[in-house]
């Protein structure tokens, strides 16, 4: 079951889908640290309301994967010498995403500690791969 802080985030993200100015066909989701935690569990609740999403220096109980992972696009990004969210997290996360059919985007960043948002930020591809996503 989701935490309350979780339960609060699904009720919001649904009362906005709903509204008629939301194209629901693209709804993004993006989650660094603690946050990306946060939104492998939203995937999980969520699996059809993201058009795609990128999840940097994250984690989650890889068995929610079969949830999400034939219906969202994921990129997982982290730094390999994250020393906060051991990248195996990550690594365990898009195993899981594989094993369930999906076919995530892996990039683990080479000498780099937590901070790897920074260089998925800095990647001309990050926008350009996230909103290339639309659901059907």
């Amino acid at each position: 079951k989701p935490t309350n802080s979780l339960q609060l985030v699904i009720k919001l993200m649904d009362s906005m889908v709903g509204e008629d100015f939301i194209d629901n066909k693209r709804v993004y989701l993006s989650g660094l640290s603690n946050g990306a935690m946060g939104s492998f569990e939203l995937l999980k609740n969520r699996p059809n309301m993201f058009a795609s999403a990128v999840l940097i220096c994250g984690g989650g109980d890889p068995k929610w994967a079969k949830d999400f992972a034939k219906t969202t696009p994921v990129w997982v990004a982290h730094g390999a010498k994250d020393i906060d969210v051991h990248p195996l997290f990550s690594i365990k996360m898009v195993e899981s995403i594989i094993i369930e059919g999906g076919s995530p985007k892996f990039t683990l960043y080479e000498d780099v500690y937590h901070d790897s948002w920074n260089n998925v930020f800095d990647d001309p591809e990050y926008l350009e791969w996230l909103f290339s996503h639309t659901k059907n």
